[in-house]
């Protein structure tokens, strides 16, 4: 984990998916082309400077949800995240910033919740 300072008049919530933007962590949204995962979350004002701890790598699993009922055939693949809910989204691979786990708890077939991911292309 490092410390990041977060964008002006930005709210990082614990959990958050981020990118940088000119130096800042900002919420990561779905063009964004390398991630990090926020383990606490911040507000920054025009008026303080605040920071959060945010990933270093990719040597951790995270879980997701995604944006249809998971299925084996989507073990391993490379998907973008939805900029809205920060979901896994399915229909896009653009930047494919996550990636689905391959072991057998990867998700449960049929249901959205508790995919197993890892961040595909990390910030540092």
């Amino acid at each position: 984990m490092t410390r990041c300072e977060i964008a002006h008049d930005t709210v990082i919530e614990a959990g958050d998916l981020v990118a940088m933007s000119s130096g800042y962590i900002i919420k990561a949204v779905a063009g964004s082309a390398a991630i990090a995962w926020c383990k606490d979350g911040h507000e920054h004002t025009t008026t303080t400077n605040t920071s959060c701890e945010v990933t270093v790598g990719n040597d951790f699993t995270l879980l997701g949800t995604m944006d249809a009922n998971f299925a084996v055939a989507y073990k391993g693949g490379e998907y973008d995240i939805e900029t809205t809910t920060q979901v896994i989204d399915l229909d896009a691979s653009s930047t494919d910033v996550l990636k689905v786990g391959i072991g057998i708890d990867a998700g449960v077939v049929g249901a959205e919740e508790n995919v197993t991911v890892r961040i595909n292309k990390p910030i540092f």
